[in-house]
């Protein structure tokens, strides 16, 4: 072996080992780097674009399931529109089948109604008040009383209405008052200066009616008896000669007792007092019961002018609406 040949040999043996000695070198680098890769957490990586590892994830999940949703999709609509065709063939079915049949009867029945009894509507209707007599009583200062009596046959309408009186060409009034279901009660009008005695009147009345409230009051008669309760006793009419109030004045004297029967107080209470003799109304008046409280008892004592020298019956008529707002009050 001669030198060239060595020294050949030594150079390829220099180069190997460089060779090895690099790749060992590049080897070491290489782990080196992927060992700082693996240190780097991934989740913590933002796009400045707006990419982020959620929207690959989702993308990446709806690429795998696009077939699949596809198809629930299609279901889903599928089964709205049987749904919707079906509900529709039903109902025009129903009508083709049934519908059209009762139409027809309903058309002919509308052809062949007569239309709404006349005699039904003023059965269910509200009647007028009736009058029952009207009178004209002279006192002694010269003035005039004239009373009405009226009545309500309704047992569900009551009404508040004006009225006036006619006589000889002349009106008075109008004035306004109530009348409760199935009431009779008296209209009074004192102390009226009139031109000369009529020999007539006339009283009209304007109808205003109200129907009761069914889901209030059930019946009328045990409705009202609850609040309107009242008891008179021991009337009687002292004439001017037995009052001894005065010699030279027509004062007469009217005394009775009256009790609230009923669970309520009222603030005012009208009662409405009518002296008979014989039958007949001789003379009239009103006296107003101002915080009657319900169980109380009262004596009632009234100085009663005119010349009445004789009244064998004393009537005394509560005068209440109890239809009315504030009638009532809690002592």
């Amino acid at each position: 072996m001669n030198m060239e040949n060595i020294n050949l040999e030594k150079n390829e043996e220099d180069v190997l080992g460089d060779e090895a000695e690099d790749g060992v070198s590049n080897h070491n680098k290489s782990k080196g780097e992927s060992d700082q890769i693996s240190k780097v957490n991934i989740e913590k990586y933002k796009d400045l674009g707006g990419l982020t590892m959620k929207k690959l994830n989702f993308g990446l999940w709806y690429l795998e399931h696009k077939k699949t949703l596809l198809y629930s999709l299609y279901i889903f609509l599928g089964i709205i529109g049987f749904v919707t065709w079906f509900s529709f063939f039903k109902t025009f079915g129903y009508y083709i089948f049934i519908g059209m049949n009762e139409d027809d009867k309903m058309i002919l029945e509308m052809v062949q109604n007569p239309g709404v009894d006349h005699a039904q509507v003023l059965k269910t209707s509200a009647q007028a008040i009736q009058v029952k007599s009207a009178d004209i009583l002279l006192n002694s200062n010269g003035t005039y009383d004239i009373v009405a009596k009226i009545s309500n046959i309704n047992r569900k309408h009551y009404s508040n209405f004006s009225y006036n009186f006619e006589f000889g060409g002349e009106t008075l009034g109008p004035f306004n008052n109530f009348i409760l279901p199935q009431e009779e009660k008296y209209l009074i009008v004192l102390d009226q200066k009139l031109s000369r005695r009529p020999n007539s009147v006339n009283l009209n009345i304007g109808n205003n009616w109200n129907k009761l409230d069914g889901h209030i009051i059930k019946e009328w008669k045990p409705y009202a008896d609850n609040y309107i309760d009242f008891t008179v006793e021991n009337e009687i009419f002292y004439n001017p000669r037995e009052s001894n109030l005065s010699e030279k004045l027509n004062l007469s004297v009217v005394e009775f007792d009256i009790k609230n029967n009923s669970a309520y107080s009222y603030y005012e209470v009208v009662l409405d007092i009518i002296l008979y003799s014989r039958g007949k109304m001789v003379s009239v008046s009103q006296y107003p019961l101002e915080k009657f409280i319900s169980g109380e008892n009262r004596h009632i004592n009234i100085t009663w002018p005119g010349k009445v020298t004789r009244a064998d019956s004393v009537v005394v008529l509560p005068n209440i609406n109890i239809m009315a707002d504030n009638v009532t009050f809690i002592p």
